[in-house]
């Protein structure tokens, strides 16, 4: 591991002391600090910055995603907004941070926790929830800022043309549908994953990736095992939280130093931990279920467009000839 993704190794372990703590001592707490704290996280590999900017603007929409998720339509409206401006960010180069700060706002929209007597889709109710994902969020974006603030950087490269265009309606529209979905049939479950799932898998460029894909949908399903598999043994919650701790870490190392799947698996069994309540056996096989749903959705409309591309070229190459 380089220098320089050493510190930012460092950074991401700092900010995730609290999480240790909210753990032990309020554990209601440590899944919408978590949510916070990972978009900034991975923003902040990019920019450090960006990733105050990603903490500033998924707190601030954390407080409006309960209340619009009260209502299929409203949820719909805010995702597929969310979906364009991580098309938009694509477009300008700034996509890092922008999947997971989606699929925060997602968990929120469809399943919001309830930390306080007050229904989470009430302004009282939300604005708990919204001050902890802040929290987390503000918290990497410090240690980013403190650890990594001279550590230079390669920016991404801007998505153009007709491939910025098919990747934003992409977004916006698979959003749209999921959402909508998940409002109507199933809102405050774990429905919420087939957005992250696609998020994850729907990188800018069209690439390899039916590899990607596979990847996410094979890391899940293993870290979905590890916890049905701890779940089973009945270990002690001291023993589960300790093990969601080192998941947390897992991710932190994984994701800049691991192939994709393991950072998956260990995504995984932290959030189905986190986030599963008494029922994490059935939060890991619904969230196997979805991702590979959600990877398969993300794979078929990446390879339409590679498709259509390759198409599209072969028939200017015989127009020049």
């Amino acid at each position: 591991m380089s220098p320089a993704r050493r510190r930012l190794l460092i950074a991401a372990l700092v900010a995730l002391a609290p999480l240790v703590l909210l753990g032990a001592l309020a554990p209601e707490l440590a899944m919408p600090y978590y949510l916070g704290m990972l978009p900034a996280t991975i923003a902040a590999v990019a920019s450090w910055r960006r990733a105050w900017v990603v903490a500033l603007l998924t707190g601030s929409l954390a407080l409006v995603a309960p209340l619009a998720g009260a209502q299929a339509w409203s949820a719909t409206l805010l995702m597929s907004a969310v979906a364009c401006g991580l098309g938009l960010a694509a477009h300008r180069g700034w996509s890092s941070g922008g999947a997971p700060a989606a699929a925060t706002l997602a968990a929120l929209t469809i399943a919001p926790p309830a930390l306080t007597a007050a229904d989470p889709r009430t302004l009282a109710g939300s604005w708990p929830v919204a001050a902890v994902v802040l929290l987390g969020g503000l918290c990497a974006a410090a240690t980013a800022t403190l650890f990594t603030r001279d550590v230079r950087r390669r920016p991404h490269e801007p998505l153009v043309g007709t491939e910025s265009t098919f990747y934003t309606t992409a977004l916006v529209v698979f959003t749209a549908v999921g959402t909508w979905w998940a409002a109507v049939y199933f809102p405050d479950t774990h429905s919420w994953w087939l957005l992250l799932t696609f998020y994850m898998v729907m990188v800018p460029r069209t690439g390899d990736i039916t590899a990607r894909a596979l990847e996410r949908a094979g890391g899940t399903v293993l870290g979905g095992l590890v916890i049905v598999l701890l779940v089973a043994l009945d270990v002690p919650h001291a023993v589960l939280t300790a093990v969601l701790v080192a998941g947390a870490v897992g991710c932190a190392v994984t994701y800049l130093a691991a192939p994709y799947w393991v950072y998956a698996a260990f995504l995984t069994l932290t959030v189905i931990g986190l986030s599963a309540g008494d029922a994490p056996v059935a939060g890991a096989l619904e969230r196997v279920a979805l991702t590979l749903l959600g990877a398969g959705a993300a794979a078929g409309i990446l390879l339409l467009a590679r498709a259509v591309a390759s198409r599209g070229a072969r028939s200017h190459d015989c127009a020049d000839a």
